[in-house]
């Protein structure tokens, strides 16, 4: 039996550990609940038949001692195979997590799907099997999906053999249905595109959604129907999330050194995404809440900066009742009454940070020489991008804007005409698109892009343009 956790690094391990032994017996399967229902093998014990031989918990579920005492005394064995903190002795399991503290496994970033993988191969070293290999294109997504860190050898690896190896025919149905050339997809095309698509079913409590397309390994009207919910639901999942960001960006106090919201109608499996916009707009940490399991708790998701672990700051706060994930992005709970105290203390331990507002960049180029055999160049030494090894952010000069358009479903991207540049701006609004001037010399930040596209009318034709995705620009007087 396979504990899968509810966000997308626990959906690939369940698959990749499903696949593999499946090749063994086919006495295996998957159980799962959904992301409103919360992580750990306490939530699934239930559903564990008494005769289960093993239980195996994928991404999370390393310091859950008692459910897993419960099952060690109907005499099922449990493996965890995990990344996450270890907080407390588990003698329930079997543990593969190189957080313990006498783990001499040098990847101390790995995720809960290249862990899995990693088991993977051991069991082909025992067996004398290689069927490991059919699955070495998935590690790398997990990698990248829980934004591990990307400075580290093993992970720019995978992620190298998942962007440049793809075989999976689901993933790859999904990326070209997002306009992503199959050729030369980087970290960006999975992460702002693929990665959100599949984790919008689980955020959407519709976790068998993303186990199923994961599952597919032919290119099937099955598949090309799993392809389309995820779009759709991605769309859905965007629309949300503009709304809530909306309704909040005017309520933040200046002086609070983290924003801080409660809203019950975003739901628990968008809270943090929506924590991650409201971080990034305002330059702070970013907690969302929501209601919790009882009509006195608050429970919701944090989402933090680079500077400093936001998960180590809030377990150092006495009127926080839980939290758990990573240092830069996890939940917590707490009671309703402790809210303010919260807050308080928030502001006390973060005195002395100031919110950075600054845009820093890599390099700056005159537009004139921004051409396809730049931008080509610089995507392939940014190609394993993520935590710790950002994609390049760059500042054009010489840049004259000509003419400008809202464009988009909700009219929430702008593009700006600069010559043969071409300035994108997403997650934006009607507002934004009055404030660009026209026939004014500016300059901008952003990362730079080709966008190619087939035009089939009159004729088939490759038809391609240099971009730059601005963060901002300002006029040059």
């Amino acid at each position: 039996m396979i504990y899968a956790d509810c966000d997308i690094d626990g959906v690939i391990s369940a698959v990749i550990l499903y696949k593999h032994l499946i090749k063994f017996t086919d006495n295996v399967e998957i159980k799962y609940v959904e992301r409103s229902r919360g992580h750990g093998s306490g939530l699934v014990i239930d559903q564990i038949e008494d005769d289960t031989d093993l239980y195996i918990a994928v991404d999370s579920s390393s310091n859950d001692v008692e459910p897993l005492k419960a099952l060690t005394e109907k005499g099922i064995d449990c493996l965890v195979i995990d990344h996450h903190s270890v907080d407390v002795e588990n003698p329930y399991c079997i543990l593969v997590n190189p957080q313990q503290s006498d783990c001499e496994y040098p990847n101390k970033n790995a995720s809960g799907g290249l862990l899995v993988y990693k088991v993977c191969q051991v069991i082909d070293d025992y067996m004398d099997t290689r069927y490991s290999l059919e699955l070495s294109d998935l590690p790398g997504f997990s990698l990248m999906a829980d934004v591990m860190c990307m400075k580290e050898m093993e992970n720019r690896y995978f992620a190298k053999v998942s962007l440049k190896g793809l075989r999976h025919e689901g993933l790859k149905l999904l990326f070209e249905a997002m306009n992503s050339d199959l050729k030369n997809l980087t970290s960006t095309d999975f992460l702002y595109g693929v990665s959100p698509a599949v984790t919008a079913a689980t955020r959407a409590d519709n976790i068998k959604l993303a186990i199923d397309f994961l599952m597919c390994d032919k290119a099937t009207p099955e598949t090309k129907g799993y392809v389309k919910e995820l779009i759709k639901l991605n769309e859905k999942r965007k629309v949300v999330q503009a709304e809530a960001l909306e309704r909040h960006k005017d309520s933040i106090k200046e002086e609070d050194k983290v924003v801080i919201v409660y809203d019950p109608t975003i739901g628990k499996g968008l809270n943090g995404l929506v924590g991650q916009e409201l971080s990034k707009k305002f330059n702070r940490p970013a907690i969302v809440l929501g209601d919790g399991e009882d009509e006195n708790t608050y429970a919701g998701s944090f989402r933090g900066l680079e500077d400093f672990s936001m998960l180590d700051l809030l377990e150092r706060c006495r009127s926080v009742e839980h939290t758990g994930g990573h240092p830069g992005a996890g939940g917590l709970s707490l009671k309703k009454d402790n809210l303010q105290d919260l807050k308080d203390e928030l502001n006390n331990r973060l005195s002395s940070f100031v919110p950075d507002d600054t845009l820093y960049y890599d390099l700056e180029f005159s537009a004139d020489s921004v051409n396809e055999n730049l931008i080509n160049y610089l995507t392939e030494f940014y190609r394993y991008s993520g935590n710790n090894f950002k994609p390049g952010t760059f500042l054009i000069k010489d840049l004259f804007i000509s003419d400008k358009k809202l464009m988009g479903k909700t009219n929430n991207t702008v593009k700006i005409d600069c010559g043969k540049l071409q300035l994108m701006k997403f997650k934006t609004d009607e507002e934004y698109y009055n404030g660009v001037p026209v026939f004014t010399e500016v300059e901008a930040v952003g990362s730079l892009n080709m966008n190619v596209s087939i035009q089939y009318r009159p004729r088939k034709k490759v038809i391609k343009a240099c971009q730059l995705f601005i963060e901002e620009y300002r006029e040059i007087n």
